[in-house]
């Protein structure tokens, strides 16, 4: 039985979360992890490439040795853990697995804000701040997007909630209630 992409991701992560928590780690970790990360969105491919047969083991090998070369222990070992169960396709879903169980342990949370026009950094700074205390966490982080099909206003979207302020979504309430 394989294990799908979600799950391997929470398992791995989870593993590497703890460790690094119990020895205080815990941001120096996901800085690596970040460059890390970097080195896969800059080579696209480059997991797939390290797990399935295309390459000879000992161009693997010259590869793996160049990720692990200046990492601490614990990423080392996630990357030679990952590259020994050919997991490597799987090692960006760990990465972002684990930045979720980090702002989850800091009381962060991630949100996307979509506006109809662009939001000023002191508007989203301001949003944020109020969204933080709305969802009663330490920081919320926004990414903004524009949508000018939203009329005006500003939807937040963040791990299943949404809050629709939009204008949009007021007009389409208020002709649901005139016409049923």
């Amino acid at each position: 039985m394989s294990l799908d992409k979600t799950t391997i991701a929470k398992r791995y992560s989870k593993a590497l979360f703890d460790v690094v928590a119990e020895q205080n780690q815990i941001d120096q970790v996901r800085d690596e992890l970040k460059q890390i990360q970097q080195i896969f969105d800059d080579n696209e491919g480059l997991g797939k490439m390290l797990t399935d047969k295309g390459l000879k083991d000992d161009q693997k090998r010259s590869i793996m040795a160049l990720l692990t070369k200046d990492a601490s222990k614990y990423v080392g070992n996630l990357i030679k853990m990952a590259f020994d169960y050919g997991r490597m396709d799987d090692l960006t879903a760990i990465i972002a697995e684990f930045n979720r169980l980090c702002d989850a342990d800091a009381s962060v949370v991630r949100a996307k804000v979509i506006s109809a026009i662009p939001l000023s950094d002191e508007q989203l700074q301001k949003m944020a701040e109020n969204f933080a205390k709305r969802l009663k966490v330490s920081k919320v982080i926004l990414d903004s997007e524009v949508d000018n099909s939203i009329i005006g206003g500003a939807i937040i979207k963040t791990d299943g909630l949404i809050y629709d302020g939009s204008i949009q979504t007021q007009i389409n309430q208020i002709r649901q209630r005139l016409v049923g």
